[in-house]
């Protein structure tokens, strides 16, 4: 099957929104508890921000593509003011984001913000979540142009080499995904790309022992509690790409996968959403979902055109 560069850059950014969505409403929770409370999660629920609404995650993701569209490419001046143009703060930033943001609204120097609250950067995946448009820009420009771009878009809130790693082999993956036929598809031999261009030690040991997993046929369970859920980028990252790697042949499937493994679930939903939607194009998305995403400002009639606009530039 032949997916075009414009229905993928769709995918993509839709299946953010989608899995962001899906995953919002037991975000925190774990895997148990979410068996416990619904059985499987496969539709979007009522959360405080209300049915069908994005968090952060899209939030910025959609910043960084009005950016890179308006630019031509990654400006790192002009995605932090970008950032802090979309920021909401009820959409569920974490605490140190908020703080970063509130500067970045003030004036703040946005060569300075990523350090503002841990002197080494953190370490979390909110780089990570929000880097699927520069694996769609960037999806054939060398590892370096790629890497430099991601450190880029990444420089006003996320220095650590562990955010900086994870969000890179994240955009890696979607720019990878975004080239392949879906029936070409190869799990390992996605892994080992990642590995290939992977700059820290704690990402690529993640990324072996997803290979070992698939090799091995081990179960969701063993896997996620070998590689973590939580807010390391290392450990979202890899949650996401064990979703991709065991079930990106059915995509639907491979975003509720991801949601259900628990841990920060609107993150990992959302990344595991980028890559099958790079890979797959739009087609996958149930109208269930696709119906009840936002339609405001910045809501799915613009997350279309967002990404239109972002094939135009490849």
């Amino acid at each position: 099957m032949t997916v075009n560069h414009e229905d993928r850059c769709i995918g993509c950014l839709l299946g953010v929104a989608c899995g962001d969505i899906l995953g919002a409403a037991v975000e925190g929770l774990s895997a148990s508890s979410i068996r416990e409370m619904c059985g499987e999660l496969r539709d979007f629920m009522d959360t405080s921000r209300g049915f069908g609404c994005y968090t952060d995650d899209t939030q910025m993701t959609l910043a960084l593509a009005a950016s890179l569209v308006e630019c031509g490419c990654v400006d790192a001046e002009h995605v932090s003011a970008k950032y802090a143009e979309f920021y909401e703060p009820w959409r569920g930033y974490g605490g140190a984001a908020h703080r970063v943001m509130q500067a970045l609204k003030r004036g703040a120097d946005y060569r300075g913000t990523g350090r503002l609250q841990f002197p080494d950067g953190s370490f979390g995946n909110g780089g990570a979540m929000r880097i699927a448009p520069v694996g769609l820009a960037y999806c054939h420009a060398a590892p370096e142009a790629l890497h430099r771009a991601v450190e880029d878009a990444l420089l006003s809130t996320h220095v650590h080499p562990e955010a900086v790693d994870g969000a890179f082999v994240q955009a890696k993956a979607v720019a990878s995904a975004a080239i392949t036929d879906p029936g070409d598809f190869d799990p390992q031999r996605l892994l080992r790309e990642l590995h290939g261009v992977s700059r820290t030690t704690i990402v690529q040991a993640k990324l072996e022992a997803l290979s070992s997993s698939l090799r091995e046929g081990d179960t969701d369970l063993f896997v996620i509690a070998r590689v973590g859920n939580r807010i390391r980028a290392s450990e979202a990252v890899a949650a996401a790409l064990w979703a991709f790697c065991r079930y990106g042949s059915t995509p639907e499937e491979c975003v509720i996968r991801a949601v259900n493994f628990g841990g920060d679930t609107d993150t990992i939903g959302a990344m595991a959403g980028a890559l099958v939607g790079a890979l797959h194009g739009s087609s996958w998305i149930p109208s269930c979902w696709y119906d009840n995403i936002e339609n405001g400002q910045h809501g799915r009639e613009e997350i279309v055109s967002l990404a239109r606009r972002l094939a135009a530039l490849v």
